[in-house]
């Protein structure tokens, strides 16, 4: 039945009852704690909390997170460094959008940045010896942080492209030069730079780590308050599973990203973080000579490959990077089914919320072996597998869709015992 109402008074009277309908589908309490009749020494927190003092708490701890978690290649460098106001804030909104993406990616995907991280942390050890070996030969220093700074992008070859000197392919400066504003910039990973040594047209420069921390903007202060974060939360969901209070699936989701953030952290220990500019391995003066441009092969600063968090080899993927999968998988989908037997608002969305707890919990193990599978029976499969893979990543980004969904939505159907106050409410915390 279709109401023709003409006038704007009926219109606000419908607008208002529907307003009034929808608030009435949500009941609130508000708690009242007496003030003390007279001067006393100290008042303990009251027994409660409230459904905000949950959310903010839990969103807080995977803010402060997602902020220090994430230590992203080297960024995207301008042509000029002597660019005007409008261009240098273009470049920063830039990378402020970098970041913020990635810290979204880190929100809705914990387990993908898991991945990387270790991946990362495997390929800097697989490479590491070789280059440690070289460097004792050159009597310089090398340590893991000099090959993890290489696999994100942050040693770079410069050269003159102005004019031609007299002896344009004399090495005249090394890390520590100041180079002129013409240079060109040209990226050196690890394969490049080995193969230069290799053939010895260089030999590695002097970089020491001081250097290396002195470009890495890691903050301890902030790292520490998302670790005891973390800890604080740890904390008060245990303390309440074992006064069998009842623990909102927010709650446990939280757990579920500390876990992933942790083993993250220790992944990321020796890898420098937030590197804006690149260090100078090498400068020539005047153009770079033939044969190491050859090597180089026009890897410029500034193309796309320069920066991307993505940017995997497959030599990453050996049996501990596809196990550091099926772990990540299950360290992020299995917390959830902490909440096998919470409240939920219907029975139909518990029973969803199993399934998809399970599935992601498992969906590691299904992607390893197409990555075991590639690997090791060939890339004939390779097409075979992206097949059979599509639907079960359907399935997950769904079911994840839903674990995320779901734990907003339950907030607001707690139990009366998910608003009794622990012990840690005492405790100094964040959020």
């Amino acid at each position: 039945m279709v109401y023709n109402m003409r006038s704007s008074g009926g219109y606000n009277t419908v607008l208002i009852w529907a307003y009034f309908q929808v608030a009435q589908a949500y009941s609130t309490f508000n708690p009242k704690c007496t003030n003390p009749e007279e001067a006393v020494n100290f008042v303990s927190s009251p027994p409660t909390r409230g459904t905000l003092d949950i959310l903010w708490s839990s969103l807080f701890t995977i803010f402060a997170c997602t902020y220090t978690i994430l230590h992203l290649n080297v960024p995207e460098q301008r042509d000029s460094q002597d660019a005007g106001k409008w261009e240098i804030l273009k470049w920063g909104m830039k990378r402020l959008w970098g970041k913020a993406k990635w810290m979204l990616i880190t929100v809705l995907a914990p387990e993908a940045i898991l991945l990387y991280a270790s991946g990362r942390l495997i390929y800097a050890h697989k490479r590491h010896p070789e280059f440690k070996a070289l460097a004792d030969v050159d009597q310089v220093p090398w340590t893991l942080a000099h090959t993890t700074l290489a696999i994100m992008g942050g040693f770079v070859l410069r050269g003159r492209s102005d004019r031609v000197g007299k002896d344009p392919g004399r090495e005249i400066s090394t890390a520590k030069s100041e180079p002129p504003a013409t240079d060109q910039w040209y990226i050196l990973d690890l394969d490049t730079i080995l193969k230069l040594r290799s053939e010895g047209l260089i030999t590695l420069p002097r970089i020491t780590t001081s250097e290396i921390d002195d470009h890495s903007k890691g903050d301890s202060f902030a790292k520490t308050i998302a670790v005891v974060q973390i800890v604080w939360t740890i904390a008060s969901t245990i303390t309440r599973a074992i006064r069998g209070l009842a623990i909102s699936q927010l709650e446990i989701s939280v757990i579920a990203f500390s876990v992933c953030a942790l083993i993250i952290y220790a992944c990321y220990w020796t890898s420098p973080k937030d590197v804006s500019v690149p260090i100078t391995f090498l400068q020539w003066r005047g153009h770079i000579p033939t044969p190491i441009m050859v090597i180089v092969n026009g890897a410029k600063l500034g193309q796309a490959r320069f920066g991307n968090v993505t940017d995997f080899n497959f030599s990453y993927w050996d049996v501990i990077a596809v196990a550091a999968l099926s772990f990540g998988a299950f360290a992020f989908g299995a917390p959830h089914l902490l909440a096998w037997s919470s409240t939920f608002p219907t029975p139909a969305e518990k029973i969803i919320w199993r399934a998809a707890a399970l599935y992601c919990s498992v969906f590691g193990l299904i992607f390893s072996f197409v990555l075991l599978a590639q690997q090791y029976l060939g890339y004939a499969l390779h097409l075979y597998s992206r097949l059979i893979t599509l639907s079960p990543t359907a399935v997950y980004i769904l079911s994840r869709l839903f674990l995320i969904v779901e734990t907003f939505r339950t907030l607001l159907f707690l139990p009366p015992s998910a608003y009794i106050a622990t012990w840690t409410a005492n405790v100094p915390m964040f959020g």
